[in-house]
C-alpha cells in the first residue's frame, strides 16, 4: 500500500534520475513534501467528515486540480529552487499527482476524485495491483 514513506518514491526517482542540474536539492525536497500532503486528508476523520466526502479521503487533495495548486504555490516559491518555474511547476505538478495515481493501483477504498471540483466520482485504475 502507497503509504507517506512511499510516496515520495516517485518524485525521488524522477529528480534523481534526471540529475541536480535539472531538479535542484531544494525542488527534490519539495517534491517530497508535495507528493506526502494530499494524505493530510486523513484528519478529515477527526472532524467527523466521511471517507465518502468530497473533502473526505482520498477526495479533493488528491485532485488534479489540487496538483495544479501545490505546483503553483510552489512555482511561486522560485527564487529558492535556482531553476525556472516552468520546471518547478511540472516536476510540483508531477509529485503531487503522482499520489493520486499511486492510490488508484490500490484495491480498497471507494477510489481517487481525480476531476473534483468538476465530478464528484472516483476512479480506480484499470488493474488495482497493490495491496491495501
Amino acid at each position: 500500500m502507497p503509504t507517506i514513506l512511499t510516496h515520495p518514491a516517485i518524485p525521488l526517482a524522477i529528480g534523481l534520475g534526471l540529475g541536480r542540474d535539472v531538479v535542484p536539492t531544494p525542488l527534490l525536497i519539495a517534491g517530497v513534501a508535495v507528493s506526502v500532503i494530499p494524505d493530510l486528508d486523513v484528519l478529515a476523520f477527526r472532524y467527523g467528515i466521511s471517507y465518502a466526502s468530497n473533502f473526505g479521503h482520498r477526495g479533493f487533495s488528491h485532485s488534479l486540480l489540487f496538483a495544479v495548486v501545490l505546483a503553483l504555490l510552489g512555482a511561486g516559491a522560485i527564487q529558492y529552487f535556482q531553476t525556472s518555474f516552468g520546471r518547478v511547476f511540472v516536476f510540483l505538478f508531477l509529485a503531487a499527482a503522482s499520489h493520486g495515481i499511486l492510490d488508484a493501483f490500490t484495491n480498497g477504498g471507494l477510489g481517487i476524485a481525480f476531476l473534483w471540483p468538476f465530478t464528484p466520482e472516483r476512479y480506480f485504475a484499470p488493474v488495482q495491483v497493490i495491496e491495501s
